[in-house]
């Protein structure tokens, strides 16, 4: 469906326009659900008056014992039809806000996996679960069991009109507490509303500190920090509690005020009905049908707080969803993109590229251009801007100054499925899913021939590991690859990205966790990949990159120097500094 797309529409401020908006395709189900509804509504506001036939005959002494079993008879079927009317209406409404909730969790996906990196910068991990779990169970409880006991209290009108038609005189004194009951739903509303924002903003960052705990338990337990990271999510625990309960209590009040004060109503109806009866102004059948309307009333006013809660839950979750839905990623295809650019030759070029991260400049006007089928490296300390130079080649962020050109052409007339299909890139950190490593290794390629597999494999030096694994390529890998080390996460993300033969392949500092002699031979078997393909390669070791066939410096966001090893090196600048110190490193751990 194309709902992600129309979202972008709706405004976290109209929760309840968006309802209507998500669930058009399902309004037949709810209407006649709706229609099912008012059958038993009716057919069980017929029960008192059948009662009232009874008590008319025994008032009467008028024993009409054929009549007196239809009545009997009613009073067994009423029920019954009034179960099967409500199985139905259950059945076509939950099962409408079962699809319903089915559809936002799809789309609520989608727009996930099409935001760029600043998003994800800028919300934890935990909220944007919190979001797709808690929040969207309130949600569905919204259009689900609130929807159908809205249609429920439907009841509430014709039950006193029945009451009207009896006793107007008795209906006016049951009609004085409604005001109070008014006033106090209103206060409840207005709290509640407020209240179970905190709640859900709260379970976020429980849910946030659960994530991150999880995520990191290797570095907690490494540090010792188990009994602090406890007292944390304690206190997160806690105050989410507190919030909760504090929730709960204004809704557990409801119930019992909305109940104390309809009892007290029955017993003021009972005594001034007793004494209109003694009186004779009013009948004991009119008295008995009265009284079994007031209990009917009972539950649709007790439900209303309960439904209200539903309500405001069901608001101020869809407006946490919307939030997400209508925000606009800061990279994707615009009105420059060529919907019929199928592929790339490979020619990247920096032209006067400029970026900053919240106003930090990162990199200041840098100008380069790789021709097809060049292996460039690029080096410079921590924090110079080479991961960045990188992202900004795989569109991860948009330059703010300048552009980024492939093939000539700027990078945002690329369509992205295109351009990232072509760029293979292997991050710093190498990320691995909890699945097989055949799973892992196809990841990008799904279609990939087993002949691929060995290939980019025995390029990548990762055969080894595999004929030290149980089940070879079908092995199970535990969260983000926690059983291979740090080595072995890397040789299998490089084989990740040789599988699909990029046109560009990206080494974001790829080796540093494997040996010097790993790296050795990884570099020479990819010297023969590399000619087919524009290669990057980014690396702190300068055993890494000295084979390129041009050097990039990257100092404070600017090349200051480039060449060859070489040439670098008689030059006497930062890449020599750095080639000399770690040969120095070297020495100092082989003595």
């Amino acid at each position: 469906m194309n709902d992600h797309v129309r979202a972008a529409t709706l405004a976290p401020n109209r929760p309840f326009r968006a309802f209507l908006h998500f669930n058009r395709p399902y309004a037949r189900a709810y209407i006649i659900g709706a229609a099912v509804g008012l059958f038993f509504i009716t057919i069980d506001l017929c029960m008192p008056m059948v009662v009232r036939a009874v008590v008319q005959r025994f008032e009467n002494r008028t024993l009409d014992y054929p009549f007196l079993l239809f009545c009997l008879a009613l009073l067994l079927i009423i029920p019954i039809c009034s179960g099967l009317a409500r199985f139905v209406q259950r059945m076509l409404i939950i099962k409408a806000s079962r699809k319903f909730e089915y559809d936002l969790r799809n789309v609520y996906y989608r727009k996930i996996q099409g935001l760029s990196q600043e998003f994800f910068h800028s919300l934890r991990t935990g909220d944007i679960m919190a979001r797709a779990t808690n929040d969207l169970n309130f949600v569905r409880m919204f259009v689900g069991p609130g929807v159908m006991n809205t249609v429920n209290m439907i009841r509430l009108p014709f039950t006193l009109a029945a009451m009207t038609y009896l006793s107007p005189k008795l209906t006016g004194i049951a009609l004085i507490p409604l005001p109070f009951i008014s006033l106090v739903v209103y206060f409840f509303m207005m709290y509640m509303h407020r209240q179970s924002k905190r709640v859900q903003e709260q379970f976020s960052t429980v849910s946030a500190r659960a994530q991150e705990n999880l995520a990191g338990a290797r570095v907690v337990q490494a540090y010792g920090i188990e009994d602090r990271e406890i007292r944390d999510f304690r206190n997160e625990s806690r105050k989410y509690m507190r919030a909760s309960l504090k929730l709960t209590l204004i809704m557990a009040l409801a119930w019992p005020l909305i109940g104390t004060t309809i009892g007290a109503s029955a017993l003021i109806i009972l005594w001034t009905g007793g004494g209109m009866v003694i009186a004779q102004t009013l009948s004991l059948a009119d008295l008995s049908a009265f009284i079994v309307y007031l209990v009917m009333l009972t539950w649709p006013l007790a439900e209303f707080g309960w439904v209200l809660t539903l309500y405001q839950r069901g608001a101020v979750s869809m407006s946490r969803i919307l939030e997400i839905l209508t925000r606009e990623p800061a990279i994707s295809d615009s009105g420059l993109t060529d919907p019929h650019i199928e592929s790339l030759a490979g020619d990247v070029a920096f032209d006067r590229v400029s970026f900053a991260y919240n106003g930090q400049p990162v990199l200041k006007r840098v100008s380069v251009d790789i021709p097809a089928g060049q292996t460039v490296a690029i080096v410079g300390p921590t924090g110079s801007g080479k991961s960045t130079l990188l992202s900004l080649l795989a569109r991860e962020y948009d330059p703010q100054d300048g552009r980024v050109a492939v093939d000539g052409r700027d990078i945002r007339e690329f369509p992205l499925r295109v351009l990232r299909r072509h760029i293979g890139c292997v991050p710093q950190d190498p990320f691995l899913f909890s699945d097989s490593i055949r799973a892992n290794l196809t990841l990008g390629c799904p279609g990939a021939s087993q002949e691929d597999l060995d290939w980019a494999c025995d390029v990548a030096q990762f055969k080894d590991t595999l004929q030290e694994m149980p089940n070879g390529y079908d092995t199970l890998l535990g969260e983000r690859g926690i059983n291979l080390s740090g080595g072995q996460k890397q040789r299998l993300t490089i084989a990740r990205a040789l599988i699909c033969k990029p046109r560009i392949l990206i080494l974001d500092d790829a080796l540093s966790s494997v040996d010097t002699n790993t790296e050795e031979e990884i570099l020479r078997r990819l010297k023969d990949v590399m000619r087919e393909r524009t290669s990057i390669i980014v690396s702190h070791r300068i055993s890494t990159v000295s084979h390129a066939d041009r050097i990039l410096v990257l100092d404070d966001g600017a090349i200051v120097e480039e060449g060859t090893h070489d040439e670098l090196v008689e030059r006497g600048g930062l890449y020599a500094d750095m080639h000399r110190r770690q040969l120095l490193e070297k020495e100092i751990e082989e003595a």
